[in-house]
């Protein structure tokens, strides 16, 4: 079954309530668990010189000295400049004019508009 007959068939059984709503979550957790995986392998396939749309770890070696787009431990991201900050868990921080990130983990170049 596609993902979106799915997504369908959640949507009927939450208005009528004749489905199976056990099994109907049971493959859409199924769906999402397969899913999640091959987004986490695809993201872990990426080098870190791949500047064209990867990921970069935060390493004291190769810290941009340009305004990127900064990610944290959460997933929360800013527009920022990226530094070390021994106060910080991973040892890494970014700020931009109005906003300060703690535990930065990964930068990438600013996506093009």
């Amino acid at each position: 079954m596609s993902i979106s007959e799915q997504v369908k068939e959640l949507r009927m059984a939450a208005i009528y309530k004749e489905h199976s709503l056990r099994e109907l979550l049971e493959k859409a957790a199924d769906t999402i668990e397969s899913l999640s995986s091959k987004l986490q392998a695809a993201n872990m396939e990426r080098s870190a010189d791949d500047c064209g749309g990867g990921w970069i770890e935060c390493d004291k070696d190769n810290l941009p000295d340009k305004e990127v787009l900064c990610c944290d431990q959460c997933g929360e991201m800013i527009l920022g400049y990226v530094s070390e900050d021994k106060t910080s868990d991973t040892g890494f921080c970014a700020e931009n004019d109005n906003v300060y990130m703690y535990n930065c983990v990964k930068w990438m170049e600013k996506p093009k508009p």
